[in-house]
């Protein structure tokens, strides 16, 4: 008897119905915006890799350094997002990177589910080919061809820092995926 009665009333005033649906579903859908909008892929690296991956956001540079002294690098034009740097960064060191520390890593679940979640982003679906890491190539030529990303070589060498500006295009055309 009462739910008909609240049919009745919620008939009696559809528009006030629709709007409390419309209210549910966005609570419904805010919690995955929210964690979208969080996602760091950046994270999961750090996870084995703690202290190793340094990201200045002002200044669009991220770093992963796994035995300290010698580093993949990457900086980002002003215009590119640092979301768009991590996923990059990312993407980078999961499928093209050559330190051999990185083998185990590769292989856990987490690290792969984390790759698939970057390459299955919205802005990223134009790259979408067979296999991932060809997405991923995709991926980063296409930033590298833009200027958003650009790659170094990094090095800590007694006490000093020597960049060498990589030519990303053409590490990404000529090196194999780990």
């Amino acid at each position: 008897m009462r739910c008909r009665k609240s049919l009745a009333y919620l008939a009696a005033f559809p528009l006030l119905a629709l709007s409390m649906q419309s209210v549910a579903s966005a609570k419904q859908q805010a919690p995955s915006a929210i964690s979208d909008a969080a996602f760091d892929p950046l994270r999961q690296v750090a996870t084995v890799f703690p202290d190793r991956i340094k990201l200045n956001q002002t200044k669009r540079t991220l770093e992963f350094c796994p035995d300290y002294d010698t580093c993949d690098g990457f900086e980002a034009s002003a215009a590119t997002s640092v979301a768009t740097l991590r996923d990059a960064g990312y993407l980078y060191i999961y499928f093209f990177s050559t330190f051999y520390d990185l083998a185990k890593w590769r292989d856990q679940a987490e690290s792969r589910a984390t790759a698939e979640r970057v390459l299955s982003k919205p802005e990223y679906r134009n790259c979408k080919r067979e296999k991932e890491v060809d997405t991923a190539r995709c991926v980063l030529l296409g930033l590298a061809k833009k200027d958003a990303i650009r790659l170094q070589f990094i090095r800590y060498d007694e006490g000093s820092r020597n960049v060498v500006k990589e030519d990303l295009v053409k590490e990404l055309t000529e090196k194999p995926a780990q």
